[in-house]
């Protein structure tokens, strides 16, 4: 695989060999990238835990109902353990800069920050992709506490509240589920627009510190 990444060009399926660039999540509507919800750190704790978003895991859900999910999502972390992060960097990039025509990629529809050094390489992949803006939403404030580098313009990591209903957590940029009661932060929409994104853009939008998602 390295001797792919190490010449001049690309193609599609050896980058893939890396990890899958997500375009089939029609909430968002451009790319995403998955891994397992079950090996998530924090939130593998949090799961256990009533009252919280992760007691109600849709993507645990899904990767239950649909095998092909599971083992899809299973092979991207996977993936990423195996390879030099420099590649799979480089993997990841690629296939952000072919498939994400409208200019905003999400990390983690399924699954979190496994570490600081995915932590640095989604970092690169964000510098390596100018034109995108990322979102980066997370359980992992440990994680997110640790890293000193500089985070790229383009990247916005959100850390999310643990219970539903909480407070904004002490991060520049945060997000809530809230359910029966007032939104803390900006509302998401999607549920309005047929659990889609559609024009909002806020999760995104670093002038907006605090998100708060309608429990589903």
């Amino acid at each position: 695989m390295i001797n792919y990444l190490r010449r001049k060009g690309m193609l599609v399926k050896e980058a893939k060999e890396f990890g899958v660039i997500s375009t089939k999540n029609t909430k968002m509507g451009s790319t995403t990238f998955a891994i397992d919800a079950f090996a998530c750190k924090v939130g593998s704790k949090l799961a256990k835990i009533e009252g919280t978003p992760c007691s109600t895991c849709y993507a645990r859900k899904i990767q239950k109902l649909r095998p092909s999910v599971d083992q899809g999502w299973k092979a991207n972390l996977a993936k990423w353990d195996q390879a030099d992060p420099k590649d799979w960097i480089k993997a990841m990039a690629f296939q952000i800069n072919r498939y994400c025509f409208d200019g905003y990629h999400r990390w983690f529809d399924s699954g979190d920050l496994q570490s600081l050094e995915m932590l640095d390489a989604i970092v690169e992949v964000a510098k390596a992709t100018p034109t995108i803006q990322h979102w980066l939403p997370t359980q992992e404030r440990g994680i997110v506490k640790q890293y000193s580098k500089a985070i790229p313009d383009n990247l916005i990591i959100r850390v999310s509240a643990s219970m539903v209903n909480g407070d904004k957590p002490s991060f520049d940029h945060a997000s809530q589920v809230f359910y029966k009661v007032d939104p803390k932060g900006f509302e998401c929409g999607a549920s309005k627009r047929g659990n889609a994104c559609g024009p909002c853009k806020a999760c995104w939008d670093k002038s907006i510190d605090f998100i708060s998602y309608p429990k589903h």
